[in-house]
This record gives C-alpha cells, sequence and structure tokens, in this order.
C-alpha cells in the first residue's frame, strides 16, 4: 500500500541548504549577495540535472532523479511542481508491472524535504543544516526510505522538542529494563514477542519507541506499522506497512521473495481488475509471509514493531499469531502495543497471540503522585505545590497523557500550580484530552480545523491529494493548515502524518455528529476512488457508512472482497462482498455476488457458505452451473449438517445433468455416497454401485478418481481386505491429481483407507495433502487433513504428534463450524481416545464434552460413543461400559472390520472386568476371524493380546503371535501393548526371569510412544519380576518419531536445512533441534553420514 506522506507535500518556504561536496557556498554570513548567487546556481545546476532526471528511460528512475535533485537544490516551488508532474506521470503506471506502487518511493523521500522544512519553521533546524541525497543512497528508517538534512538524535523526530510530546521518562524503568531484556534475548535466538498492554494514553506508545531505539542499537533492522481504524478491513494492510517500502530496491526484492517467500508477491502487488483469479489461499500466504520475514532477518536480526494490534487488519493479525510460534532461532524479535479494554472484532486472534508461551506481556501502570509530581514539574513549572500536583494526579489518575494534555491547558490558560488553584483543575476533569484538545483546536484557524476533521475520517498516511479533496482547500493551504496543527502538536511531525495520539484524533472525530462523520466518509470513499485509490482503500471508508442501496459502492465492495481473495484474505473478502450484497445490487448481478461470497465463505464459514449457496442453486436454470454450485453445497453440508441435505442436493444435480458432463455427475455421487457416512439418507444400491466402480479399475479424471475414494473406504468397512484396499487407495493417488486438487475430501477418503490397512504410504499423503490445503487456502481441508492425520499418529502410537495435529484439528473446527456441526464429533472422539492413552482421563472427558451434535446412525455418532466406552473402561466402570455398548454396537458400518470398530473386543473387556469371562471369549473368538481377514497387524494384535490375556495358557502362544505380527509394523503402540501383556502373562506364570525382556522392552517403547498409562503397567510388572527400568533411551533408526524420520531422510537426500524447513512447514531451528537428537540416537556427527545410519549400517 502506497501512503502518500503528507507532510511531503506542504508548501515549503525559502531556506537554504547546503548540499554535501557541491561547493556552493551557504547563505550563512554571505549576505544577500551571496545568496542570490548561490539561487542562481542552483537554478543552473537545477537545468542540467531536471534534464537527465526526465530522459531516464525507467519511470520509477526519472522520478526518483527528479525528485533527488529538486530536494538537494532546495528549489521548493519546483519541487512541489516536481511531485505533481510525477503523480501524472506514473499514475497510468500504476496497476504496472512494478509489484509495488511506483509512486511510493518518490513520495516518502519527499516527505523527508518537508520535514526538514517544518523543522527550519519551528526554529528546530539552523540555516546551515546538511542535506544528503546522492544517486541510490537511502537513510532507511522504520522500514521508510528516509532522505533529508542530517538532524540530531540520528533523525529521531520523538526526541526534538515542541516537534512530539515524548520528553523524559517518568516511573517506567522497570518497563524499560524488560525491553532491553528481550532484545538481548531476541539476538540470543529466543522467540521473544514483547507485548505493551494498557488503556489510552498510558505510555504504550513511548514504550514502543524506546524498544524501537534500543533495538536499532542492538544491530536490528526496525520495521514499523500503525494499525488504524480506517484500515482494519484492508487486507494485510499492517504487513505491508512492514514490508512494502523495502522491497522496492530490486535487489533486495529478488533476494527476500526467493524460495517460498514468492507467494508473498502478490500481497504487495497492485491491484489488477481484469484479473480476478484466486491466488494463493490464506495457509500459503501465511507461509510464504514467514518465509519473507526469514529471508529479511538473513541480512541481520529484524525488529517488528506494531502499534497498535486493536486496530489490526484480521490477515495482519493472523500472519503475527502464526510468526508468533515460529520465532526461535530467527532473530525476529516482535515488540506490539494493544488495549484490550477496547477489543475490536478481531480481539479473539490477540487474545491468541498474548496467550502464546512466546508472549511476554508488559503492563505499565499509571504514574503515582510523586510520579505526576515529577512531570507537572518537569513541563510546567519546577516550583509547582504538591497540593496543585496532587490534584493532577487525582483529575488524570495518573495516566500520562492525560496528565500532559492537562499540562498543556493550564499552561494555555496561564494558571499558577499553588495550592490556590488546585480547584481549577476540577473544571478540567476527566475528560482533559478531548478538552484541551478541542480548546486548542477552536483557537486556531479555520482551515486547520477543516484539515484536522478531514485527517480524523480519512486516518493515518492521509495523502495531500485526498486531505485537500475532502477539505474542500487547495494544496497550499492544506500545506500551511497541516504545519499550523504540527505546531500546536495535534498532527505529529514525522511521517506518516497523523495524530499525535489515538485519543487526540478519537477527540477531533467524536467531536463530528454522527450525521457529519457519515457523509465525510462518503465524500472520502468518492475522492479516493477518483484518485486512483485501491478498492480495498475506498471500501475502508464505506464500511463505516450505513448501507444506502448504492450501485457504485456495491461494485467497490466487490472489487475489494475479489482483491482480498486474490491475496489470500478470505475473511476480509467476506466482509467486503456481504457489504456489497447489502447494497441491493441488480438482479443480473446478485447471483453472480451471492456465487462468489458463498465460494468465497466456504473456506472459512461452511455454516453461512450453505446458507447462501442454497439462494444460488435455486436461481440458475444451467444444469451444469447448478451441479457446480451443489458440488460446493453438498461438501459445506457435509460438515455442518444436515447429511440428508447434503445427499439430496447432489442427487438432483445427478439427475439434471443427465448424460452429460459425466465427470461432474461422478463427482456429486462421491459427495453423495459418503454422506451416507455422515448419517444421511439411505441412498439406494450403495453398495452396488461401489462396487461396481472398483471393478471398473483405475479412473483418469478427477471426479471419478474421487468416487474410487470413496469405493476403496466402503471396501474397507465392508468385506475388503487391508491389502487389497490399500492397493485400490494407492492407485487411485498415484498421479497425484486427487491429493493436488481435492486434498480435503477426495485424498483424505483414500488416505484413511491406507491408514486403517497400517501402511505407511499414509503418512506421505497427509503431509503433501496438508500442504495442498494450505495452498489452496481451505480451511475445511486443512482441518480435514489435520484430523485424520492425527487419527493415523494414534493408530501408529505417536501420541504427541497425535494431540498436537487433533487439538489443531478441533480448534479449526470450533472456529469454521460452529460449536454443534457433526463433525466436531470426529475431532472430540479421536482426541479423547489419545488422551487416555496418554493417561488423562479427565481431558479425555473435557474432550468428549466437546462433541457437537453427532447425526444418528453417523460414524460420528460410533465414534463418540466408542471413545465414551474406552472411558469408561479406563475408569473401572465395568457395568455402565457394557450398558452404553449395548446399546451403541454394532455400528452401522464398518461393524465387521474391528480396525475400525471393535465393539465386540469392548465389550469383552466391560464383561472380563465383570468376571464374566466365557461370554467375553466367546465375543473375542469372533473378532479374531475378523480381524485375520482384514490382515492388518494392529487389528489383528488387538485382539490376540486380549484373548490371549484371558486364556492364560502355559505357552501363551497367542501373546508371542501379537508380539509377532506387529514386530516390523507401523503399529508401535499396539507391539508395546503386546510385549507388556506377554512380559505380564510370563511373569504370573513364575517365568520372572524371562518375563524381563518383553516388559523391559515394552516399558521403552510405552515411554517412546507417549503411553503414560502403559508404561507405568510395564514398569511396575518389571519391578515385580525383579528387574529395573534400562536407563539408556532406544538408539538406531527405530528410535526416531516419525517427525525426525521425514527430516532424517530429506537431510539424507541433501536438502538444506532451509528446504527441509519449507517443505514441512516449520522453522529452521525447529530442523536444527531435530537434526541435533537424530545425530544424537544415530551415533553420527554429519549429514553425509546420514544414508548409512538411516540403513542401520553406522561404523564404529
Amino acid at each position: 500500500m502506497a501512503v502518500l506522506v503528507l507532510a511531503a507535500l506542504i508548501r515549503v518556504s525559502a531556506g537554504p541548504f547546503r548540499r554535501r561536496g557541491s561547493g556552493v557556498a551557504h547563505a550563512g554570513g554571505a549576505g544577500i549577495g551571496g545568496e542570490r548567487v548561490a539561487d542562481q546556481h542552483r537554478e543552473d545546476e537545477h537545468g542540467d540535472r531536471d534534464q537527465h532526471a526526465h530522459s531516464h528511460p525507467c519511470p520509477s528512475s526519472r522520478v526518483r532523479d527528479s525528485e533527488l535533485h529538486h530536494c538537494s537544490s532546495s528549489i521548493e516551488v519546483r519541487s512541489l511542481s516536481a511531485y505533481r508532474a510525477m503523480s501524472s506521470s506514473l499514475q497510468p503506471t500504476r496497476a504496472s508491472g512494478y509489484g509495488v506502487d511506483p509512486l511510493t518511493y518518490p513520495l516518502k523521500l519527499g516527505g523527508a524535504v518537508v520535514r526538514a522544512r517544518v523543522g527550519q519553521r519551528l526554529g528546530l533546524l539552523g540555516p546551515h543544516a546538511q542535506y544528503s541525497c546522492s544517486g541510490r543512497a537511502l537513510n532507511i528508517v522504520d522500514g521508510m526510505p528516509r532522505c533529508g538534512p542530517t538532524m540530531p538524535h540520528g533523525g529521531d523526530w520523538t526526541k526534538w522538542p515542541g516537534v512530539s510530546d515524548s520528553g523524559p521518562l517518568f516511573e517506567r524503568d522497570r518497563e524499560v529494563e524488560v525491553l532491553e531484556g528481550l532484545v538481548r534475548s531476541a539476538l540470543g535466538g529466543d522467540a521473544v514477542l514483547a507485548l505493551v498492554e494498557g488503556p489510552a494514553g498510558i505510555g504504550k506508545s513511548r514504550l514502543l519507541a524506546e524498544a524501537r531505539e534500543r533495538a536499532r542499537a542492538a544491530g536490528f533492522r526496525v520495521l514499523a506499522a500503525r494499525g488504524s481504524d480506517l484500515e482494519q478491513e484492508l487486507p494485510y494492510g499492517v504487513v505491508r506497512q512492514l514490508f512494502e517500502s523495502l522491497l522496492l530496491e530490486p535487489e533486495r526484492r529478488e533476494r527476500w521473495l526467493r524460495g517460498s517467500a514468492g507467494g508473498a508477491a502478490r500481497v504487495f502487488a497492485p491491484p489488477q481488475d481484469e484479473d480476478h483469479a484466486v491466488g494463493p489461499g490464506s495457509f500459503g500466504m501465511l507461509h510464504a509471509l514467514f518465509w519473507l520475514t526469514v529471508n529479511a532477518a538473513a541480512d541481520g536480526p529484524l525488529c517488528l514493531v506494531i502499534d497498535d494490534l486493536r486496530w489490526c487488519d484480521r490477515a495482519s493479525l493472523r500472519f503475527i499469531a502464526y510468526l508468533e510460534h515460529r520465532l526461535e532461532g530467527l532473530g525476529v524479535l516482535v515488540v506490539a502495543a494493544t488495549r484490550m479494554e477496547e477489543a475490536g472484532s478481531e480481539s479473539q486472534l490477540v487474545f491468541d497471540i498474548i496467550e502464546d508461551p512466546a508472549a511476554v506481556l508488559i503492563r505499565p501502570l499509571p504514574l503515582s503522585e510523586g510520579g505526576a509530581a515529577q512531570m507537572v514539574r518537569d513541563r510546567l513549572a519546577e516550583d509547582a505545590e504538591r497540593r496543585f500536583c496532587a490534584a493532577c494526579h487525582h483529575a488524570t489518575g495518573g495516566n500520562p497523557l492525560l496528565l500532559r494534555e492537562l499540562v498543556k491547558t493550564l499552561q494555555a490558560e496561564n494558571i499558577r500550580p499553588d495550592a490556590a488553584h488546585a480547584d481549577a483543575i476540577r473544571k478540567v476533569g476527566p475528560r482533559a484530552v478531548s478538552r484541551t484538545v478541542l480548546l486548542r483546536l477552536s483557537r486556531l484557524p479555520s482551515d486547520a480545523v477543516t484539515i484536522a476533521r478531514a485527517v480524523a475520517v480519512l486516518g493515518d498516511g492521509a495523502s495531500l491529494p485526498a486531505t485537500a479533496a475532502l477539505a474542500g482547500l487547495d494544496e497550499g493551504k492544506v500545506a500551511e493548515a497541516t504545519h499550523t496543527l504540527v505546531a500546536a502538536e495535534i498532527l505529529r511531525a514525522e511521517a506518516p502524518l497523523g495524530f499525535v495520539h489515538a485519543i487526540v484524533g478519537d477527540a477531533v472525530y467524536l467531536e463530528l455528529s454522527l450525521s457529519e462523520r457519515e457523509l465525510l466518509h462518503q465524500h472520502a470513499a468518492k475522492e479516493l476512488a477518483t484518485l486512483g485509490a485501491a478498492p480495498e482503500v475506498v471500501a475502508g471508508q464505506l464500511l463505516l457508512v450505513p448501507s444506502r442501496g448504492d450501485p457504485w459502492v456495491a461494485m467497490v465492495m466487490r472489487d475489494a472482497g475479489l482483491l482480498a481473495m486474490r491475496r489470500g484474505d478470505a475473511d476480509s473478502a467476506v466482509s467486503y462482498l456481504r457489504r456489497a450484497l447489502e447494497e441491493g445490487v441488480a438482479d443480473e448481478d446478485r447471483l453472480r455476488l451471492l456465487w462468489e461470497l458463498g465460494a468465497a465463505e466456504a473456506r472459512v464459514d461452511s455454516e453461512a457458505s450453505a446458507e447462501r449457496l442454497r439462494e444460488v442453486q435455486g436461481r440458475l436454470d444451467d444444469p451444469l452451473q447448478r451441479a457446480l454450485v451443489a458440488d460446493v453445497l453438498a461438501r459445506s453440508l457435509l460438515w455442518t449438517g444436515p447429511a440428508h441435505e447434503a445427499v439430496t442436493v447432489a442427487q438432483h444435480a445427478i439427475v439434471e445433468l443427465k448424460e452429460t458432463h459425466p465427470d461432474q455427475r461422478r463427482a456429486l455421487e462421491a459427495i453423495e455416497l459418503y454422506a451416507v457416512f455422515f448419517g444421511g439418507a439411505r441412498v439406494a444400491h450403495w453398495e452396488t454401485r461401489l462396487a461396481r466402480v472398483r471393478a471398473d479399475g483405475v479412473p483418469e479424471h478427477l471426479g471419478a478418481k474421487m468416487l474410487a475414494a470413496v469405493a476403496a473406504w466402503d471396501w474397507a468397512l465392508n468385506g475388503g481386505s487391508a491389502r487389497e484396499c490399500s492397493a485400490f487407495a494407492q492407485s487411485v493417488l498415484a498421479d497425484g491429481a486427487l491429493i493436488a486438487r481435492d486434498p480435503g475430501f477426495g485424498a483424505a477418503v483414500a488416505g484413511a483407507a491406507l491408514a486403517l490397512a497400517d501402511h505407511d504410504e499414509a503418512l506421505r499423503v497427509w503431509e503433501e495433502a496438508i500442504s495442498a490445503s494450505r495452498r489452496l487456502g481451505s480451511a475445511p481441508y486443512v482441518c480435514s487433513v489435520n484430523l485424520w492425520r492425527g487419527w493415523t499418529w494414534l493408530r501408529r502410537g505417536e501420541l504427541a504428534e497425535a494431540e498436537a495435529s487433533l487439538r489443531e484439528a478441533n480448534e479449526q473446527l470450533r472456529r469454521g463450524f460452529g460449536n454443534n456441526g457433526p463433525s466436531l464429533a470426529y475431532g472430540a472422539a479421536f482426541l479423547a481416545r489419545t488422551l487416555i492413552e496418554r493417561g488423562d482421563l479427565s481431558g479425555a472427558r473435557r474432550a468428549l464434552a466437546g462433541r457437537g451434535r453427532p447425526n444418528p446412525q453417523s460414524d460420528g455418532d460410533w465414534l463418540v460413543n466408542r471413545a465414551g466406552i474406552e472411558l469408561l473402561l479406563a475408569e473401572g466402570r465395568w457395568e455402565e461400559a457394557l450398558a452404553a455398548g449395548e446399546r451403541h454396537s454394532p455400528p452401522p458400518r464398518g461393524g465387521d472390520n474391528p480396525a475400525w470398530a471393535p465393539w465386540r473386543s469392548l465389550a469383552a473387556r466391560a464383561l472380563d472386568g465383570l468376571g464374566r469371562h466365557d461370554d467375553a471369549l466367546a465375543l473375542l473368538i469372533i473378532e479374531l476371524d475378523a480381524a485375520r481377514r482384514w490382515g492388518a497387524p494392529g487389528a489383528l494384535a488387538h485382539t490376540l493380546r486380549l484373548l490371549g490375556t484371558l486364556r492364560q495358557n502355559d505357552d501363551h502362544e497367542l501373546l508371542r503371535e501379537a508380539v509377532a505380527v506387529t514386530e516390523a509394523s507401523p503399529a508401535r503402540l499396539e507391539h508395546a501393548k503386546a510385549l507388556t501383556a506377554l512380559g505380564s502373562a510370563m511373569r504370573r506364570s513364575n517365568q520372572r526371569s524371562d518375563s524381563r525382556d518383553p516388559l523391559g522392552r515394552g516399558l521403552e517403547l510405552a515411554l517412546r510412544c507417549g503411553a503414560t498409562a502403559l508404561a507405568e503397567t510395564a514398569r511396575t510388572e518389571l519391578y515385580a519380576a525383579g528387574g529395573r527400568p534400562r536407563r539408556e533411551a532406544l538408539s538406531g533408526p527405530a528410535s526416531l518419531t516419525p517427525s525426525e524420520r521425514r527430516i532424517a531422510n530429506l537431510a539424507a537426500q541433501g536438502q538444506t536445512t532451509r528446504d527441509i524447513a519449507q517443505s514441512l512447514y516449520v522453522t529452521p531451528r525447529t530442523v536444527e533441534g531435530h537434526l541435533t537428537n537424530i545425530y544424537r540416537k544415530l551415533g553420527v556427527s554429519t549429514r553425509t553420514a546420514l544414508p548409512g545410519a538411516l540403513a542401520g549400517q553406522v561404523s564404529a
């Protein structure tokens, strides 16, 4: 976003600057004649340089050279006219291939010139102030190119008396010390996000300035951004403030946007009205922005300063939250401010940022009475009496900003700071800021009042043309009025243009009546559109105006929504498109808008999407268009319910297509038939239809592949073998098309069939599917993959990985599908079972409480009931478990596959607990036959273990078979259980010495799996057998966790740490940490030794 620095447009007055190395005499001591000579020299030089600047082949270079020349020559009138020429010459190129707004660069340079003029006018710069602008040399300060006079205090305007309200800090030593410590920690690679939180006026922005200075002194590159209530709906507005100006330099842009960061280029690209194709999705964009930050930090430590989170746009907040989880080892420090008592619509995201372990909360307190007295005496009079100071403290509650504003009013009214005038303070009262600001404003010329109101409406960073148009003044008067407001300490002098504090801006803004504000925002939107502002900037103004049924507003909002979708911000897109719909567009446009809105909502809010798409489908006539809408609608209904409606929607669309578009028909058939598992209406001949799909073999087209994936899953639950079903699922996924284009449905269904068969290929499917889902930016897809991936980890016994994946999925389910959607049952059930295995029974019960409302006779309903029965069994509540099993068993589907629905063994465990061993044995014998037919090692070993434990024969044949079946399988948790059961049985049959080996191995493996309850049982049995747990951890390839195994394989293939991090969506520090563990476990010290070590060939 190109922010025009209004200070650059203040009308400049005569005031000579001496250019370094120019040889031109400055005016000091030269008298009138000397000044004329200097002016003539500048005029002559101007002609040569201006001709050179305008002959440059690159428009942006012409602008830069011309601007630099006018700045250095101090020819004020031509400087302003040159700016106008640049604006008009570059205006046609703003939507071209620059990647950023080409006006950004010269306008920010111009800002430096006028800041210098302001300094001279206020007496802060003498006539000999040095000014240096040569070639491409720019001083980068706070993420903005600064080219201006050499100023005191390192160019920091916040330390100039009279320009901003800084002065000494009072009672903030502790906070500053904490910030200094955090700067050191971030420099050392720690994950640090410093969050200054407190009420308005408490000094948050001042502490951010202190952090910025200390970070800069420590060698950090400091990038700063300021949130604004008027830019809250501007996608990635804060991100663009942070990085955009630095990406203007081609070499840096190429370096920072390299590799996985390349997708972030779209955030900084100008809008292309002719191109509304959807770009990288939200998750892919967050990943790209993360790598942009990593690449920037590779140039040196980076400090991001954001004031304040409360007004950040949602997309930028998501990026900050995403980055916060990955800060460790980056050399990136994030410092932000916020106030939670007035948190806006994005408060949940702000809370999430605060609650992260990396966040360090700094809450500055109000000044004490002593601190307030210090400030009064420092700013008003050294002899201010104690009672007077105490009255000031009482009136303001120790709020530093309120106190400063109160002191300004007392100065303006010439009130003596003595006890006799203490009562006068009460007349100012608690509304000190608004009263004093409005009082100072009322004493200024009318033009200044008009400009202050215009800036309050336009927000921070208002441009000269927009401010002038909204105020109805010419640019010269705007410049003069701006100077007056800076001198009155209402507007800040530094860029971008804005009020010295948000409270000051609020005072001016809220003094306007509601009607005045609405009219001004409407007027501002029109003027911004005329000036060529981006659609989302115009839309930001229109969102503050009630809907009036204006077709032009609808058009702007639609353009802004489609642009937001292209930039990967579905949340903002939904806001814009909903407002466009409220404006009441024409009938011929309404249908298209509804479809665009429904498609955007499908990425973030399936429930709202379903409602929208029902209306669209009901109004379409073309069968193919209705089928395409039905596809999205039916998918949304699967997640939100009712499932029988998803079946109806798909069936109607299939009938309407007749024999045309066969692949779209198959895609709809896939949804229709899969909805049965969600408790949808019974579909006629569905088993026969799916059997026919399997018989047809591997299809070529996407819709047919989706249908084949459903057929593979159904086969796995109803009579197929693990070998047959996994082979069929693999063939469906072989060419990668299903994963790339339908990762959250078709690929997830086929991947689940592989996981049920304990096939290692399932892990590859989930890794590729999660990446594809993030690229597409689909929250439902990401949620679906996380859900099934977590279930796969549970089946394999990687409980920590399972819990992390399932908790993320559950959070996504609640955020995107409400608290009662049928899909919540899957996440609740899988997480509860994971926590039971980890020994956290209370956590499992809490997880089940969030199960939503699963449809009766659905898989979700069965999964929740299964988890509930397992919890009762873990608590030893045998009768309740048996009763629950009798109510809910057998399940409606998959009852013959114990890998999915081991209802017989659940009942057998309850019966055994009640002493009914014969009944339990009878059920387990039946289940064992079914497990052998399925053939996957995990399910087979599960039943073998239970049956072998109940039989208690001396040879322990079934238990030994359970151990053997899982020895080399992915079912590590089941292997640990089998080892523990075998060792326990051997100990009970007086084979104490022989029992120690399986018990020791079972204990080690249980600990590796994170199975706390099983580990405790194995440890107890081992002690009872006279053994002691081994102290050394497992080593060798088998000891690697799944994450370590993935990273080790990639490193063995020659990939760099950065490559691995990009492909796995983790940070480089995470990869380095895993590699350290990998080297230790494998007994190697270099990457070149990894291939042999992974093959178990580590040399002595």
